[in-house]
């Protein structure tokens, strides 16, 4: 998947309000700058809204602004490739097997000792 993802130059989600939003994790895991929408976790708490790991977009007009900015305009590499950089280490830091296990079980220790 990392593989065939890589080969994109933008990755694209424009589902509403999504809860979470793993397929914009996998494009950032695959080094593809996102452009999501943004409402609900895409917008809380993969991409947020600095645009250094990606863009955000609610209008039709908002994503051909996005897709234009990452493709077209000039330096649009050069700011593709920085923000897929940044995307993909920000996946290895948040969302990594290793992470989600230490914050699990720091959660869980909390709830199951004692006051």
């Amino acid at each position: 998947l990392n593989e065939l993802l890589g080969k994109a130059c933008v990755g694209l989600h424009t589902m509403w309000n999504e809860h979470f939003g793993i397929s914009i994790v996998e494009m950032m895991a695959a080094g593809v700058a996102p452009i999501a929408h943004a409402s609900g976790g895409p917008a809380l708490d993969i991409v947020g809204d600095s645009e250094e790991l990606g863009l955000l977009a609610t209008t039709d007009t908002d994503y051909r602004d996005a897709l234009a900015r990452l493709t077209f305009e000039p330096g649009a590499r050069e700011k593709r490739d920085q923000m897929a950089a940044a995307a993909r280490q920000s996946v290895q830091e948040r969302f990594s097997e290793d992470t989600f296990a230490e914050s699990f079980c720091s959660a869980l220790g909390q709830v199951l000792s004692p006051t």
